[in-house]
């Protein structure tokens, strides 16, 4: 769970705070025309992020300006989008004109996006950077994540995923040296905060100890059956908050998949707590530490996503869900596994570690390790219309 000491309130010095209803637990605060907001952690860095967020990825053209300009009427102040989602000028465009209106101001919104990997050249972070500050639209970012851990080749900037054959081009770039070139983005005020997302503990543990500054957050797969606890364990341990694409696990309503989401358990809390299944994850997956960041379209579905604070899951029903067995990683990048700095668990170590002691190769190691990433088309935030 996220400690209290941790939450801070979220007075918008420069809106109309009569029209804000701040939801802390169990004791909302209501105006005549209030809005839902969620509480706010305070990272290592010194800023504030709201513990909840709205996941931009697969919104493109007017679905994406609609969808932002309902998420910050309906409350959501924190926004996560990236380079290679393609919708930059949209989510900046939308907050913008929310500004201009006076429904919420800069410093009450937390904006976050990626370096993505064909950028991972420290000559060219501060260019992609400039480039990102002009799609948005904004003087400075709140939070900058470094995509992933294995860098691309860059053929230019409109090629996201160069390919060679069924194989991804990769670069042997350490991202050490791209770390440090983001540290100085700090330095600039071009960001405020910088993190990782889909870095493994291994790889977390050498920024810590080769850098001046650690990650504030690391952005990764957290759904009710794939917690990564060793990894949200670490990451605690080190002061580093974790961000949870893919919060549900991916919803499909036609193949009735993943199961705990259509299970006659979850039909049980749903009608316990009168409340949507969606609910009941979001605010699960936030009693345990970690900061969601659903995608919604439905405008139904975005105001039913923010209105989580209000209730809590009692320990009986907390432990339910935490019983959910474990299963596979749902976002992968195969193509990139044989890179030195694949931060995944590959499919042949783990039948290896599957595999009888008779049948394991010398090389097999002796341990699973803390992994992710992810592919084309099936990228974080990406669970459908919830």
């Amino acid at each position: 769970m996220i400690p209290a000491r941790c939450l801070t309130t979220c007075d918008d010095d420069e809106e109309d705070n009569s029209r804000v209803a701040l939801i802390l637990g169990d004791k909302p605060v209501c105006g005549e025309k209030a809005l839902l907001m969620a509480p706010k952690i305070k990272l290592s860095s010194g800023h504030e992020m709201p513990v909840l967020g709205f996941g931009t990825y697969g919104l493109r053209g007017y679905q994406c300006l609609t969808a932002i300009h309902c998420a910050v009427e309906t409350g959501f102040r924190h926004f996560d989008t990236a380079y290679n989602y393609e919708n930059e000028k949209e989510v900046g465009e939308a907050l913008r004109c929310q500004m201009q209106m006076g429904n919420v101001s800069r410093e009450n919104i937390f904006l976050t996006t990626k370096l993505w990997n064909t950028h991972h050249d420290p000559r060219d972070v501060r260019r992609i950077c400039e480039k990102q500050l002009e799609a948005l639209g904004f003087d400075y970012i709140d939070l900058y994540l470094m995509h992933f851990p294995v860098g691309y080749k860059h053929m230019c900037d409109e090629i996201l995923y160069p390919m060679e054959g069924e194989k991804i081009q990769t670069t042997d770039i350490d991202y050490i040296d791209t770390w440090r070139a983001m540290e100085e983005l700090v330095k600039l005020g071009m960001v405020r905060s910088i993190g990782v997302s889909n870095f493994n503990m291994e790889q977390v543990q050498r920024i810590i100890q080769c850098s001046s500054s650690k990650p504030v957050v690391n952005q990764v797969e957290v759904w009710p059956g794939f917690m990564q606890k060793d990894l949200v364990d670490y990451c605690r341990y080190n002061g580093i908050i974790v961000t949870a694409y893919a919060p549900l696990g991916q919803p499909n309503r036609e193949d009735h998949s993943p199961i705990y989401f259509f299970s006659e358990g979850m039909k049980r809390l749903v009608k316990r707590y009168k409340r949507s299944a969606s609910q009941i994850v979001l605010r699960y997956l936030i009693d345990y530490g970690v900061v969601p960041i659903p995608k919604a379209a439905n405008p139904l579905h975005i105001k039913e996503n923010l209105n989580i604070f209000d209730f809590q899951l009692n320990e009986s029903d907390t432990r339910a869900l935490r019983g959910i067995k474990s299963k596979e990683r749902l976002i992968k990048y195969d193509p990139a596994k044989d890179h030195p700095f694949y931060p995944f668990e590959r499919e042949e170590d783990k039948e290896e570690e599957e595999a009888p002691p008779s049948r394991r190769s010398s090389s097999a190691p002796k341990g699973k390790r803390q992994t992710m990433l992810l592919e084309p088309g099936d990228q974080e935030g990406d669970e459908g219309d919830e």
